[in-house]
């Protein structure tokens, strides 16, 4: 696990206004990346869940994505496809699935 940091910043009267106002997602230039959606990708891409979990469906806006994970790397995430590999920014998928159904790390 890794570890918070504790420290305290003393902010200004219109700091802090803003700063109530920030989401608790990563945001990108284009698309705010749901914390569930990373957790997910992170569990799903160890060498065992590699295997035992495949393939996945990734849901986007436009589509659906059917393939196993390759790799992830800071906000991307390749899966192979079909023979082919895909780069996708993990900003836009809306949902991991695994046999058509949501995906839960909490078990």
């Amino acid at each position: 696990m890794e570890e918070e940091s504790t420290s305290v910043f003393v902010l200004s009267e219109g700091s802090a206004r803003e700063a109530n106002d920030i989401d608790p997602s990563v945001e990108t230039a284009s698309h705010v990346v749901n914390p569930a959606i990373i957790s997910k990708i992170r569990y799903l891409s160890a060498p065992f869940q590699k295997q035992i979990y495949t393939p996945l469906q990734f849901i986007f806006e436009d589509g659906v994505l059917k393939g196993a994970i390759q790799r992830v790397e800071g906000d991307t995430v390749w899966v192979e496809a079909d023979d082919k590999i895909t780069e996708i920014e993990i900003a836009k998928i809306e949902d991991v699935l695994w046999r058509g159904q949501p995906f839960d790390t909490r078990t």
